[in-house]
This record gives structure tokens, sequence and C-alpha cells, in this order.
């Protein structure tokens, strides 16, 4: 196992010399990590400290870790939740800068206003105030960076006829010069004046502006991460405990990629903005992909208390505890319905505009499968439920096993958590602490979550933090419930309708459709130790055989159940082609289904003769 000092040195040889700069921060990291003297150990005040100091990439490493306390000891992700990433605002020239390198014309011919104060300033890029000027300019077609070239095309195209004169006598600026060398020369035909519908004039836009290096220095550094992770493997920390460098550093470089190219977080809110198109009480910014690159954002300003301003939500008389249930009921849509989430939905990234909600900074996002879905439905059912086969069976499905699985101890661990739990009133539920002491089983299980689902742990838990705070009364794990009971009754009309068709069927199947779950149960049961069974069976070849009979036979009657039941829902579709009628898929399985039967009944006629004929 290597130490961490020769780690450091061999980077150094094989790196160093070959780039410079790659060599001056593997030098400086060295020097800050000596300064904490890593290798005598770290509490997790001073590992916070020494993540801090080492700059961005690492306190958004620490942030990620913060949601894994499947792979850390929870003192850690308890301190890493601290770290913070607020650092001192660009200087605004350097703003003018970016932002007239990003369109490709000073930024005067697209925004009348821009003001120099930030309205906030993070690590990656900070944020100013701007007004869209009377004829704006979009991005230039032949910008490096551009979002959507293609709109921006088609808008040049439409404005061809309109004269230059925008880009001769640009509108004065509202704050601080504009540096002429910065910005290349405009014309019509690179920089196309926006038609009122992409760009309406006067309109307040906030302006995301990334910081110049930020992309070269954060993937320099996730380069030197992932040189260590490949040296060193595995590492261990204090207690002993494998840490898996290689799934932190992989979710470090995926969100952390998506958050440094803008062109990311614009396609974001571009899908979250259609996705709460259905969503009553709850909106997101408007993006303007025409006015956006990869290191220049621009969306709509949203004009408004932040949640967790109280007073001043008050003041507009609006229920703190009605905007709760929204802020919960839309978050629990977006992870149940839709599989795309806010996955930093903190209390800075939640207005309040007109009464309703507006989510904010789509710079991180989840996104789940269908599959993922389901499995998390299923916990979250079991918790809800109080049933830990079942909350077994979804973390079996989601996780990723180190080692052998002791299933009778996790079985028993879930049972105590559950019930310890569930004695509470769902309103008292904490859901952080419980889906923390979740990550705690499975770290000592040696099981590992993949990041999609630490990535909605770490959301959940920023969801539960501010209903805490605004609408203490209200319960996440009582709206989760609510949430998938609605689903289950949407799901239960429809098949009611089934059941008019394919009730006498159902009847006789129902005890048959649930055997495989059961010695599903039971064989897992009897592999834990948990159930023993007292018998002297004489295995002959014939009791073997008629094993085999019994389950071919069960599993094509249930299979032609199944035929019947979906060929009588498709018959209340509209479904083409239709024969007589009949959708013709419904009536194909409608023919299968009688064959099938069919068959089974013969063959048990067929083994029962032959049952007779041996007993004579």
């Amino acid at each position: 196992m290597a130490t961490l000092k020769e780690v450091v040195q061999v980077v150094r040889e094989v790196r160093g010399d070959k780039d410079e700069q790659v060599g001056r921060r593997l030098r400086e990291i060295e020097h800050i990590v000596r300064k904490y003297h890593v290798l005598s150990g770290l509490t997790p005040q001073s590992a916070t400290q020494l993540l801090e100091e080492l700059g961005p990439t690492f306190v958004k490493l620490g942030q990620i870790a913060s949601a894994r306390s499947d792979v850390i000891p929870p003192e850690y992700a308890q301190a890493f939740k601290k770290l913070q990433t607020d650092v001192e605002p660009m200087p605004f020239p350097t703003v003018e800068q970016t932002l007239n390198a990003a369109l490709g014309h000073p930024w005067q011919e697209t925004f009348d206003v821009l003001v120099e104060k930030p309205l906030g300033s993070a690590s990656i890029a900070q944020v100013h105030k701007a007004r869209i000027a009377e004829h704006p300019r979009g991005v230039a077609r032949k910008a490096v960076g551009a979002c959507d070239s293609g709109a921006v095309a088609d808008a040049a195209q439409a404005a061809a006829s309109k004269p230059a004169a925008a880009a001769a006598s640009p509108a004065a600026p509202a704050s601080g010069p504009t540096p002429a060398a910065a910005a290349p020369a405009s014309t019509s035909d690179s920089a196309p004046i926006l038609s009122p519908e992409a760009a309406p004039p006067g309109t307040w836009v906030a302006v995301k502006v990334r910081r110049p290096q930020v992309a070269e220095d954060t993937l320099q550094d996730l380069a030197l991460l992932r040189r260590v992770v490949a040296l060193v493997g595995l590492t261990h920390t204090e207690q002993g405990m494998k840490l898996t460098l290689n799934d932190l550093v992989d979710e470090l470089e995926r969100t952390t990629r998506e958050e440094i190219d803008f062109c990311v977080e614009l396609r974001n809110l571009e899908r979250f903005h259609s996705l709460l198109f259905d969503q009553p009480g709850v909106e997101s910014p408007v993006p303007y992909p025409q006015l956006s690159t990869d290191d220049v954002l621009v969306m709509e300003y949203v004009e408004g208390p932040l949640i967790s301003e109280k007073a001043a939500i008050r003041a507009h008389g609006w229920d703190l505890a009605k905007l709760g249930h929204a802020i919960a009921e839309s978050y629990v849509t977006q992870v149940v319905d839709n599989g795309f989430f806010h996955a930093d939905p903190h209390g800075g990234n939640i207005v309040v505009r007109d009464g309703k909600i507006v989510w904010i900074d789509l710079g991180m996002v989840g996104t789940l499968t269908v599959s993922q879905r389901a499995l998390i439905t299923k916990a979250m059912k079991a918790a809800v439920e109080n049933d830990p086969f079942l909350m077994m069976e979804a973390l079996l499905g989601a996780t990723r096993q180190g080692s052998e699985v002791d299933y009778g101890a996790l079985l028993e661990k879930l049972s105590l958590l559950l019930a310890q739990y569930m004695s509470e009133n769902l309103s008292d539920i904490n859901i952080g602490q419980l889906l923390t002491d979740i990550l705690e089983i499975l770290r000592k299980q040696d099981l590992s979550l993949p990041p999609e689902y630490t990535l909605l742990a770490r959301s959940m838990l920023a969801i539960e933090g501010v209903l805490s705070d605004v609408a203490p009364n209200e319960s996440i794990v009582k709206i989760i419930q609510t949430h998938i009971q609605r689903r289950e009754f949407t799901w239960a009309s429809v098949e009611t309708k089934a059941r008019e068709f394919g009730a006498a069927v159902l009847s006789s199947t129902e005890s048959a459709a649930h055997l495989p779950t059961q010695m599903s149960h039971t064989l897992q049961m009897l592999n834990r130790g948990q159930l023993k069974v007292n018998a002297d069976v004489e295995v002959e070849d014939r009791i073997i055989a008629a094993l085999y009979s019994v389950c071919g036979t069960l599993g094509m009657a249930l299979i032609s159940a199944g035929l019947f039941i979906g060929s009588s829902m498709l018959c209340w579709t509209n479904m083409e082609p239709k024969l007589l009628g009949v959708p013709l898929l419904g009536a194909l399985g409608y023919i299968g289904a009688f064959v099938l039967g069919s068959y089974v009944v013969w063959r048990n006629i067929k083994i029962r003769h032959k049952q007779k004929n041996l007993e004579l």
C-alpha cells in the first residue's frame, strides 16, 4: 500500500517535468498536505480546512463526500456539509472582457444596463443583473462555445435586411468602460439583431459569467486526482475502512464538467422549464439560448425573496406552509414522475415570486432511469409501510456489492431501523437521519450506492432542511406517501376495467401469482439461516421430474393469465390496426392465452391419467 508521500513523489516525477503548470500545482498541493500533517491523521475539522485550502475542486469533492456516509465515516460526512465555495467577486473589467469575448461583440450591443455589483459570487462563476437593449444582438455565429448556433443563424437570416447602426453607436455602458481591445468588431452578419420574441427589449435578465481559467484549473485538478487514484487504487481511513476513491472522483468529474459548461445548464433550464409547465404554482427562469455560450448564461431575472427570507415572505402575505407543501410536492414529482430533479435545492436556490415557487440555479441536476425510479419508489413505499423485506429488495437492487452480503444481518438491521422510525408519527420522522442511518448500514455491509442515488440523498437532505425552516409542520414523508397512493389509485382505475374482463382468471390464479414471491422469500430466509427445515427426504428421479413438471405448468399458467389480462386492457384502447373492431394485438393475445391455457389443461389431464396408470 503506497503512502501519500510516495504517491505525490511518483506523480511529480511522471508529470512535473512534462508540464510545468501541472508541476507547480502539484507542489502547491504537496505543501498544503504537509502543512496539515495528513500522514499523521486528520480530524473531521482539519480535513474540512484542508479541502477548503486546496481549492474549489477539492471543496466540491468534499461536498459530494458529505452525502456518502456509505463510504466515509459519518463524522467526516457531517463536517464536510459545512464546506463553502463563496469567493471574492471578479473585478468588473474581467467580467466585461469575458462577456465581450463570449458574445463576439461589445456587451453594450446586447444589454443597455449591466449592474456592476454581482448578485452572487462563487468559485466557478458570478451573476450580474442586466437589461436587454432595444435592438439586442445575439451571440456571433462564429463565436466559440455558442450554445444555440442554429437558432442564431436563423435569427441572422431573418434580420439580414436590418442596418448595422447599433454596431456603430452602441448604447452607453451602465457601469465601467468597455475595453475596446477585448472585443472584436461587430457586424450584422456575425452578430444578428434578435427578434423581440427571442430577446424582449427592456427585460431584466441574470447574466452568469464563468471565471477565466476555472475550467482549465478544475480539469487539471481532476487529472491529478485521477492519477493519484490510479496509483493508489484503494486507501484507508483512520478507522481502517476501505474507501474507494474512484466513485467519488467519477461523481466529482461528472458534476464539475456539467457545472463549468453553461450549455449543459442551459439545456437543464430548458428541460426543467418544460417539465414544470403542468405544475401549478411552480416555475423556473426562462432561458435565452441565443444570448448564451459555454461560459456565459443568460436567463430571466427572478425578482422576489428567497424561501429562507421568511419575514419578507410574510410581509407579502404569502402562506409559508402552502409554499413548503408546493416545494415538497414539486420535488417528489421531479424524482418519481420525471426522473429529472434539482440536485441542489437549498434555500438560496428557491425564490418566491407572486406567491409562486421559482427554482433557480440548475447547474446541478439529477437524472434517473425508469428502473432507478421504480427502485426509489419501492424504497419509499417500504419506508412508509414499514416493510423491511421490500426495503432490502430495493436496496440490493440499487447497490453494488463489494463482498458477500450477510442477508440475515442486513434484514435484521433494516427491521430494527424501520421499527424505530415507524413507531413515530409520519410528520415527526426525520428523513435526513433515516437516510444517514440506511447509508451507515450499507457501509458496514460493504454495499455502495451509484452516484445517482447519493445525489438524490444529498438533495433530499437539502429539501428537508428547507421544509424544517419554512414549514416545520410539513412532512416530506407524508407527501411521499400521498404521492405513492395517488399513483397507485390511478393505476387501480385501469386495473378495475381489466378485471371486468378477467375476473374469473384473476380469482383462479391469484394464489398462484403470489407463489414465486413467497418461494423467493422462503429461499432467501433459508440462505440466511433464518429458516430451518427438519426433514428427511429421499430424493428420487421421479420426484425431481415431478417438480420440473409442476414448475413448468405453473409458469405457463401464469403466462396465459398475463396474456389474458394484458389483452383485456389493450381492448380498451384505440390501437391500430383492428380486427372486427378489436385491436389486432389484443386479439392475438386472446388467441395466445387460449392456446396456452388449453395446452396447460391438456397437460394436466395427461399427467393425472399417467399417475392413475402407475397406481394401478
